[in-house]
């Protein structure tokens, strides 16, 4: 089996990272990807056969033409049975090799098409390629049954598509974990207070009892994670703090993670005064040390597929308040398991926020209840059985026996 990927991080690089580190303990399992994927896959898993694949995360065509040609190459000299591509650009590069080759080709939809909106062609152009190369593709897994509409809206035969949510290691997560590295922070000198927070080294403790953590005082902890790019709404969350912060003295927000949109969201939380009030950690490593010292976890996303980092958070007994778009409202029910608030509402966050600054009853029901709900549905051991059973129907097919996917409800 074959593993194609594109330029990737988060939730996508967590979900690949899982499913090659498992399979290869079954099958000969190879995977191409451009250097940053493949060191991170290694990390996982050193058993398996890596190839360096020239693919760009945006259109490219002369590096999507050689990456295509590479890819037969590597399906004939290593004698491939199945392609399995994760997203729309390495589902285009893999075709080739699925049509010469006569291979089955698996793709898994991590997202919704974003950069149609941003490109110089029309969103229908995007669309009918899809549709055109549909004939070439054995069956696509959406992680989201919002995603499985959507693609099912694009005229793609509704058999074809399987949803499989994503599903975390619930050994990672939740109140029982021993917590052995957490973010810490501590008074600036120059200002005496506590207002004057700032992000200092990781504190290293074996010793539960006496972890500090992110506990400053009487300070409550809201949090976000994920790549600073602008369908992640970081710049929203920003937006909420700032209403938040004059109504709530005792609140600091903290986000986690990278991307090309840091420069201009540092802009914007100066702008609006926030320089003691909301800190950038960059990339977590211990992502469930950073959630162990949080109060509130807060996705204010545009646009998601399935959020892994909000399962995440919500495994680790966190209240949730996300966006109300794409699959959130398949881990979220609102007032149940957390708070659901309109896309692009910055006011609406920040009225959530307070809400549940003001009742630590409420924090807590919240977070009891979207813990139990997550390790019952979105668990990792789930979704690799169900990945199986698709691989499994596509080996059948293979052989020349009955085909068909079980049915998604």
């Amino acid at each position: 089996m074959l593993y194609v990927a594109r330029p990737q991080s988060g939730g996508m690089l967590k979900q690949l990272r899982v499913l090659v580190a498992y399979f290869s303990a079954r099958w000969d399992v190879s995977i191409a990807a451009p250097p940053a994927v493949l060191a991170q896959i290694y990390r996982a898993c050193d058993t398996i056969k890596y190839f360096n694949l020239p693919l760009a995360g945006h259109n490219a065509p002369l590096r999507d033409i050689t990456a295509s040609l590479q890819l037969v190459k590597i399906c004939r000299r290593e004698k491939i049975e199945l392609l399995h591509a994760h997203g729309f650009k390495a589902a285009f590069v893999t075709l080739a090799a699925a049509k010469i080759c006569r291979l089955p080709l698996l793709v898994t939809v991590h997202n919704f098409l974003l950069h149609a909106a941003k490109s110089i062609f029309p969103a229908e152009y995007y669309y009918r390629a899809i549709r055109s190369a549909d004939s070439l593709v054995t069956a696509y897994i959406t992680v989201s049954e919002a995603l499985r509409q959507e693609l099912a809206g694009w005229s793609i035969d509704r058999d074809k598509i399987i949803r499989i949510y994503n599903g975390i290691n619930l050994h990672e997560f939740g109140p029982e974990k021993i917590i052995t590295e957490i973010p810490a922070f501590r008074e600036d000198p120059e200002s005496g207070n506590e207002e004057g927070l700032h992000c200092s080294s990781i504190i290293h403790s074996n010793t539960p009892g006496n972890i500090p953590g992110l506990k400053v005082g009487d300070v409550l902890k809201v949090g976000t994670a994920g790549r600073l790019v602008s369908h992640k709404g970081v710049d929203i969350f920003l937006k909420a703090a700032g209403r938040v912060v004059s109504r709530c003295d005792h609140v600091c927000f903290f986000i986690a993670g990278e991307g090309p949109e840091r420069g201009r969201l540092e802009y914007l939380r100066d702008l609006l005064g926030l320089q003691k009030k909301v800190f950038f950690l960059g990339n977590i490593e211990q992502m469930a040390s950073f959630l162990a010292g949080l109060d509130i976890f807060v996705l204010a996303s545009r646009s998601e597929g399935l959020s892994i980092t909000l399962l995440e958070a919500g495994c680790a007994g966190l209240p949730l308040i996300a966006s109300d778009t794409g699959g959130i409202p398949e881990i979220v029910r609102d007032g149940e398991t957390g708070i659901l608030v309109p896309p692009e509402d910055e006011l609406s966050f920040a009225e959530a926020i307070i809400s549940l600054i003001e009742d630590p009853n409420k924090r807590k029901h919240l977070g009891d209840e979207v813990a139990g709900d997550i390790r019952k549905r979105f668990n990792e051991d789930n979704m690799l059985k169900e990945t199986e059973k698709v691989y499994d129907e596509v080996f059948k097919k293979k052989a020349g026996n009955t085909f068909c996917f079980e049915k998604t409800v």
